[in-house]
């Protein structure tokens, strides 16, 4: 394990996907502090403070962690390195771990280069945290989990197929279908039960009428449907962690764990009876 570990971060150092990443989320972090500042200066009477925009990562990692994992890995495939670490003793088992503990590695240190950059100039633009240390750290633990379970999944995706082309592009198709999928059902949520009707009469006044049912509100065991999606798909969790919208976000953590577990322990047991090409 320790020989291949070295030798995928020895990669990863390399890897022109993993420096983008750090790039894009450096970038972001500086964007997001200007973009804050600017609001603030606009519109006082709402301020932003440094919490509001700290998980922001969570919207973008499911993306970027399903461009590198799908060619990191699939690369790999393509330059015979998988047969080569199998022909010398290696097992199919520690070289699936292997490769998916480099991949959530490297996605980590892309979340963490926003939040280093972001609370480094935020302090100074945007004041200190206002979120207790309790809830803030359990949102930390939640955010990086969402790493841990995309990686998961891309993983197993790219480790079961080898073709590298087919593996990106399903990972990518996936992570933004899931990420619409949670930004359309936290949306679908969030719609008010009832709704006030208001017209303005001929005096020039503006009157509020009966409050009246909203037809786009989910109620009954739909509801819960949803709400169970949301939480536990990673894309859900992106949305509701990046807005700390959320009032259970260890949920987060139990659920990501889950999805590392079976998908870890399928995606090992498949790959160990995989014929290689």
């Amino acid at each position: 394990m320790n020989k291949l570990l070295s030798a995928n971060f020895s990669r990863m150092k390399k890897d022109k996907i993993f420096w983008i990443g750090i790039a894009f989320m450096l970038c972001l972090g500086i964007f997001s502090n200007i973009l804050y500042y600017k609001q603030n200066i606009q519109y006082p009477e709402y301020p932003i403070t440094l919490d509001m925009g700290f998980f922001t990562p969570a919207m973008f990692i499911g993306i970027i962690a399903s461009v590198f994992c799908s060619l990191f890995i699939g690369t790999e495939y393509s330059d015979g390195t998988i047969r080569n670490k199998i022909s010398v003793g290696h097992s199919r088992t520690v070289i699936y771990l292997s490769n998916l503990i480099v991949c959530i590695t490297a996605c980590i240190l892309m979340c963490l280069t926003f939040t280093v950059i972001y609370t480094a100039i935020g302090y100074f633009n945007l004041g200190w945290f206002k979120t207790d240390l309790k809830t803030f750290f359990i949102f930390l633990i939640a955010m990086l989990m969402i790493v841990v379970s995309n990686c998961a999944i891309f993983t197993l995706i790219s480790m079961l197929n080898q073709n590298k082309a087919i593996s990106a592009v399903v990972c990518i198709l996936l992570a933004f279908g899931m990420l619409f999928l949670g930004t359309y059902i936290s949306t679908t949520l969030n719609e008010p039960k009832t709704y006030e009707s208001s017209y303005v009469n001929e005096e020039g006044q503006l009157v509020t009428g009966e409050a009246e049912p909203n037809p786009n509100y989910v109620g009954g065991m739909k509801r819960k449907a949803y709400e169970f999606i949301n939480d536990f798909l990673p894309g859900g969790q992106s949305v509701q962690t990046a807005n700390m919208s959320t009032k259970r976000p260890e949920i987060f953590i139990l659920y990501s764990s889950v999805i590392l577990v079976v998908t870890t322990s399928a995606g090992a047991l498949i790959f160990r009876k995989e014929d290689l090409k």
